[in-house]
């Protein structure tokens, strides 16, 4: 696992700093331990990334002009995993910063840096997926529209395969950096048998249902043969769609129906073509979003 990431002067002054670990890191003896390596460091190249290793971590570390990246992982992280991380961060950050740090314009605030903790954290982290699952005419389209803000068609028109969609953090959480692919599951019979490959590198999975006894039992299937066979540690949603027609089952009774041992899926209610349940849909995806960072 990555611990953190620095991006600082030679002198030791931190521009950027980022933790992903579980422990708090103290910045002013990071930066001194750091600004130790700045005299062997102006040795390596600007493409060079070298390591080192202490009793708990290992320390990638590279150089941009004058600055220093440094990297702290894990010391059973892969270096094939970890460089190109390195090597995306430093070009990134050479794209955006390289003139203000050269034209003599920079007066010393490092705010201006912020806006990079987006990019790192995406290159970090990666991307959040989320997989729009169940079956057809129950809504799943309609969802990522209400979810994106686009328009809603009421026209049902099938999807092919998968539908998917990128789409900015910032709109859920002001305080995610990270973009969020919402991958729409194709729900006729014929496209099912992939389903289960579609799911891989899922973090959140939304399963939609129209809220009739019929297609609530008919989930079951998704429930048992897929999720639990193989995506048991998952997190599933469940979504109680098209809940302004009449006969629908309340969120409660497709809970009690498609809840399994030892997982119980909440199910929240959702009318998908009213765009007033927007701002629902991103809480319940925020809310989700905090539970994986625990």
């Amino acid at each position: 696992m990555i611990q953190y990431i620095n991006i600082l002067t030679k002198d030791g002054k931190s521009l950027l700093f980022r933790n992903y670990g579980d422990s708090d890191v103290d910045r002013d003896l990071l930066a001194g331990f750091l600004s130790a390596f700045s005299g062997f460091m102006k040795e390596i190249g600007q493409s060079d990334i070298k390591s080192t290793a202490t009793e708990d971590n290992k320390y990638y570390y590279t150089n941009i002009e004058d600055l220093i990246i440094v990297l702290c992982a894990d010391l059973q992280d892969d270096d094939e995993v970890i460089n190109p991380k390195i090597s995306n961060i430093r070009a990134k950050f050479v794209e955006k910063y390289q003139k203000v740090l050269n034209d003599g314009s920079w007066a010393g605030d490092r705010s201006i840096f912020n806006e990079f903790n987006k990019d790192i954290d995406n290159i970090i982290l990666g991307s959040i997926k989320v997989s729009i699952i169940g079956l057809g005419g129950v809504g799943k389209t309609t969802l990522l529209h209400l979810i994106c803000g686009k328009e809603i068609n009421l026209e049902y028109i099938p999807t092919i395969t998968a539908d998917i969609t990128s789409y900015a953090g910032e709109d859920i959480d002001p305080e995610l950096h990270r973009e969020i692919v919402l991958w729409d599951f194709a729900g006729q019979s014929n496209f099912r048998s992939l389903w289960g490959s579609l799911l891989d590198g899922t973090d959140i999975a939304l399963l939609v249902s129209d809220s009739t006894f019929e297609n609530i039992n008919s989930s079951k299937e998704i429930i048992h043969d897929i999720l639990e066979k193989h995506y048991k540690d998952k997190l599933v949603i469940g979504i109680a769609n098209k809940q302004d027609l009449p006969n629908r089952l309340t969120p409660d009774f497709c809970e009690k129906i498609l809840s399994v041992k030892d997982r119980e899926i909440k199910f929240h209610s959702m009318v998908a073509i009213d765009k007033l349940y927007r701002e629902k849909i991103l809480a319940i995806l925020r809310n989700a979003i905090k539970t994986l960072n625990k």
